[in-house]
């Protein structure tokens, strides 16, 4: 009987530093010189490979910009104080703030609009830097309506739609970021609208230990 011996991997292995070198030069040439400055080549130079090696990981310098951004733009927290306020102030202020102190400025836009024409972009776009994000604020608003502390018969998508995008909007098309200050401003409106009693939900997040509470709340 013939035997087979094991099959060898093709090429080489992919080398993690590398990958992790391109990832960083790539955050660096976009705080330099800005999405429409962009080039590989400069990535190539600054992480010590070539834009042939690039290219054979990321094919697209979208790709590579989104995996980029994926490394700074951490998912918001998902905290459960018992208090609706409190959570979603929390959850949208991180969100805020990782967008402004860690996502370069002007990137967002620019990159969504290179994405649109493309649905396989688009759609990797939309599941690693927008839906994590988004399913965050979704499992607070979600416990807010089993709390009862949200009106029966609310469209759940809508709210987490309201808040998230009104971030996002703020960073992507805005003439200045969203500020995170503006976060408790921007629930309460929704809270006001959306609340089976608003005052309820005001008591309740004062009451809340100061540990648990949003940065602005007194």
């Amino acid at each position: 009987m013939a035997s087979h011996a094991p099959e060898r991997p093709t090429g080489r292995p992919r080398d993690p530093a590398i990958d992790q070198a391109v990832l960083e030069a790539t955050l660096e040439v976009l705080r330099g010189s800005g999405y429409s400055g962009f080039s590989l080549e400069a990535v190539a130079t600054r992480a010590g490979t070539t834009k042939p090696s690039i290219l054979r990981r990321w094919p697209k310098r979208q790709q590579l910009i989104i995996c980029a951004l994926v490394t700074v733009l951490v998912t918001p927290p998902v905290p459960d104080t018992g208090c609706t306020r409190c959570d979603l102030i929390v959850s949208l202020e991180s969100l805020a703030d990782a967008l402004l102190r860690r996502v370069p400025q002007g990137v967002l836009a620019p990159l969504l609009a290179d994405c649109s024409a493309d649905p396989g972009l688009l759609q990797h776009l939309t599941s690693t830097l927008i839906q994590p994000a988004r399913q965050a604020v979704a499992t607070t608003v979600a416990r807010a309506i089993d709390r009862g502390h949200l009106r029966p018969g609310l469209e759940a998508d809508l709210v987490v739609d309201m808040l998230a995008s009104v971030v996002f909007q703020g960073n992507m098309f805005g003439e200045s970021r969203f500020p995170v200050e503006h976060v408790a401003y921007v629930v309460d409106v929704l809270l006001q609208g959306a609340a089976v009693d608003f005052d309820e939900l005001v008591a309740i997040s004062r009451a809340t230990p100061r540990a648990h509470r949003h940065r602005d709340d007194t």
